[in-house]
């Protein structure tokens, strides 16, 4: 089967499943509408139930999808590579307000690029993926469990657990994976060749064999993450106790 009528008709029956989940978490919204929530608040969480499900659906085709191309791309285009050297560029020569300029990364469409460091490049665009998937995944059943009226559920803490630690591992491990990717293919084309030795002179131009600007914003989120369980943790016993009083 051709890979975009493949890719429109998962697409399609998602929507679908989506819209039918929907519909049934809308029609058990107003049989429970006497209960602890109102009508208008069980189609709010139905709706954003149907929206974590699509999402956590389109994180699955996003999966899929970029294995298809970054498994079969020849050549395979490389960005980010981080760069410096002596070089201007040409669209800024002859500016008098500028004192200096240079580049700070470059790209290249490389030829044969071998299966590891293609792991690496899946690695990167995928880890994100992971963590938006088992965020949504968790929001999706909380909203289920909101429209049952039984937001406590046993095991939900231990799913918003599994999303913490999804977030913290998937934001540093993409960032550690798409440096090691481009130091793969810096050792792949040549070490010696690109990378070199910037600082004698006169200066010229390398590569720079591992960059990674580190970002531990994901280290927050999956700490916030970790209270919301520890937070359902305890309202799940506190439910427990209740019910066993009652």
């Amino acid at each position: 089967m051709d890979p975009v009528p493949a890719n429109l008709l998962v697409a399609i029956l998602a929507v679908l499943l989506v819209v039918a989940v929907t519909i049934i978490l809308l029609v058990r919204g107003r049989r429970s509408a006497s209960g602890a929530l109102t009508r208008a608040e069980s189609t709010v969480i139905s709706f954003v139930g149907a929206g974590a499900m699509l999402s956590a659906l389109g994180c699955l085709i996003g999966l899929w999808s970029n294995a298809s191309w970054i498994f079969t791309a020849e050549p395979f285009r490389v960005t980010g590579l981080h760069y410096t050297g002596a070089t201007t560029p040409e669209l800024l020569v002859g500016v008098d307000q500028i004192a200096a300029s240079g580049y700070e990364s470059i790209w290249m469409d490389v030829i044969g690029l071998p299966g590891g460091s293609r792991w690496l490049f899946y690695a990167e665009v995928t880890l994100p993926l992971v963590t938006a998937l088992a965020i949504s995944t968790a929001v999706a059943w909380l909203s289920f469990t909101l429209v049952r009226e039984r937001p406590f559920a046993r095991a939900f803490p231990i799913g918003i657990g599994v999303a913490a630690i999804a977030v913290m591992v998937g934001g540093l491990g993409s960032q550690f994976a798409g440096a090691l990717a481009r130091s793969s293919v810096i050792e792949y084309l040549g070490e010696a060749q690109l990378v070199g030795d910037n600082t004698t002179a006169p200066a010229y131009d390398v590569v720079s064999y591992f960059w990674l600007q580190l970002d531990l914003a994901p280290v927050g989120w999956a700490f916030g993450l970790a209270l919301v369980a520890a937070a359902f943790q305890i309202g799940t016993r506190l439910q427990r106790e209740t019910d066993l009083l009652v």
